[in-house]
């Protein structure tokens, strides 16, 4: 596409977050290109993925899956602003949310102009762009512009939605009396097979909301790769009591590092001290398989040398 995203950007997008929405194939058109275009409505099976593109971002929404989206350029992450930097977002809504959005973009697009794309086709295409995914890897992309741009305004629209409440608050009482599990400190991925170091912030409510960040510095320049979802309140909830288990209070004198674990309960966080955060960072792996993407980099023990 026109916008400009670095290999690195792109293989984060598809490494960390291509289990959370399917990947976009491109498979045998349903008709051929040169032949009249098609509406929505006509296509069979229904399309499963709406991908937009625009200056400076991609996004794609999975129907029964999640919104993840790819920018560059802009926000400040960079020092100087210059646009180097890849920024991922995965949100991952409950699934009422995403059948709603869907029915409403079905109705958007049952009336739409479509063209196939061919099986063969370069992947210059000029931006604003948006295409529909059929479940077989079918493509069909949007004709007009104003539906095109209808379109990305209706992706625009539920991202902000959903980033506007991303971040989770406590919930109900865990078993132990938890409400909430914090955990931040240094982190490392295997990225295209080279090690990437970090810094990892993830949060889980006993609710079933969670969040994770991943922050860091590459050759290629900064990437910052998130992910929020929900998972069942009572895995949650067992989860946190189980991680916590080891969790022991820091004293008044004990220094408090920018790594650390905590815990809410009464609606206060409580930070553990540097010896049981080491045994919360190893339980809270346990979990991560549950939460996926974003929640992957591994957390380094307390202490540990940042490189690898």
């Amino acid at each position: 596409m026109s916008a400009k995203f670095s290999l690195l950007g792109l293989g984060l997008l598809a490494g960390l977050f291509g289990t959370a929405c399917g990947g976009a194939t491109r498979s045998a058109s349903p008709q051929s290109a040169g032949t009249a275009g098609l509406t929505s409505a006509q296509v069979n099976p229904r399309f499963e993925r709406v991908l937009v593109a625009e200056k400076g971002m991609i996004a794609m929404v999975a129907r029964d899956g999640c919104v993840a989206a790819l920018s560059s350029g802009g926000g400040g992450m960079a020092p100087d602003d210059t646009g180097d930097f890849e920024e991922m977002r995965v949100r991952c809504p409950k699934p009422e949310r995403l059948k709603a959005w869907f029915a409403q973009v079905d109705r958007i697009t049952g009336s739409v102009a479509l063209d196939p794309v061919p099986e063969d086709s370069d992947d210059d295409t000029e931006i604003p762009a948006a295409e529909l995914v059929t479940a077989k890897g079918s493509v069909l992309k949007v004709r007009q512009k104003a539906d095109t741009e209808r379109i990305i305004a209706e992706v625009r629209a539920l991202s902000a939605e959903l980033a506007s409440a991303e971040v989770p608050s406590p919930g109900p009482k865990s078993d132990q009396g938890w409400q909430m599990l914090r955990v931040t400190g240094p982190a490392h991925i295997f990225l295209a097979g080279t090690a990437t170091t970090g810094v990892l912030e993830a949060r889980i409510s006993t609710n079933g909301q969670y969040l994770c960040e991943f922050v860091a510095s590459t050759k290629s320049g900064p990437i910052r790769a998130t992910k929020s979802g929900w998972i069942s309140p009572a895995v949650a909830s067992t989860a946190i009591d189980d991680i916590l288990s080891p969790f022991a209070d820091v004293v008044d004198a004990e220094r408090r590092p920018a790594t650390f674990a905590a815990g809410t309960s009464a609606g206060a966080e409580r930070r553990a001290n540097a010896a049981s955060t080491a045994a919360v960072f190893q339980r809270f792996a346990h979990v991560q398989d549950a939460l996926g993407d974003a929640c992957l980099p591994e957390l380094d023990s307390p202490g540990a040398p940042l490189g690898l």
